[in-house]
């Protein structure tokens, strides 16, 4: 079954046009990780908040993939052994897709 990962992110005024740039040119590491299938960001008119959707074939692709080395290189964060203990993650919802 598949799920959707659900991010929510709020940024300052000054920070969102440097972000919607990156992200457009975004190396895409997952694009081509096991179990992937799309990911896309979603912006409010205002741009107060962004929410980052990706979506994989099954739960263990998906913690596959946020445990990974890609993943910590491309965020520039801390690696951890499950992705639930990282501070930044709090608001991240996984949903199951059920159609």
């Amino acid at each position: 079954m598949a799920v959707l990962s659900y991010f929510p992110i709020s940024l300052p005024p000054e920070a969102r046009a440097g972000f919607e740039q990156s992200w457009k040119t975004r190396v895409g590491a997952v694009d081509t990780f096991p179990g992937f299938i799309r990911t896309e960001l979603l912006a409010l008119p205002d741009r107060d908040q962004y929410v980052v959707l990706n979506r994989f074939e099954e739960e263990k692709s998906f913690e596959a993939w946020i445990t990974s080395d890609n993943f910590t290189r491309g965020h520039r964060g801390e690696k951890f052994e499950n992705y639930k203990d990282n501070p930044a993650m709090k608001d991240h919802k996984l949903f199951e897709v059920l159609g």
